[in-house]
């Protein structure tokens, strides 16, 4: 599946363990109306340890996407697709990138 911006991720930390992508370079390629993110895609700020308490906070990004897929020459991301130190957990119900 498409991941697109505002699409939830595993942060792979114990502070803030779910996120979602913030704002894609891409501004060309939409899925359901939503742009579609690709790799270097950052991430909502959120809380990540060690600092316990308080947390610190940090932004991430979608490290990965298709090896063979890409927008403007960048892998586009999809469901699984490593982002921070966790993966993509959900994306587009209907637009699949290279079979998934």
């Amino acid at each position: 599946m498409a991941v697109r911006e505002g699409d939830p991720l595993t942060t792979g930390h114990g502070c803030d363990s779910v996120t979602t992508l913030l704002t894609s370079p891409n501004k060309t390629t939409r899925a359901n109306s939503i742009f579609c993110a690709v790799q270097g895609t950052i991430t909502v700020t959120h809380l990540v340890p060690p600092n316990v308490p308080p947390c610190g906070s940090h932004a991430a990004f979608l490290n990965t996407g298709s090896p063979n897929v890409s927008i403007g020459g960048i892998p586009w991301g999809r469901v699984g697709d490593s982002a921070d130190a966790g993966a993509m957990i959900s994306g587009s119900l209907n637009v699949l990138v290279n079979g998934r």
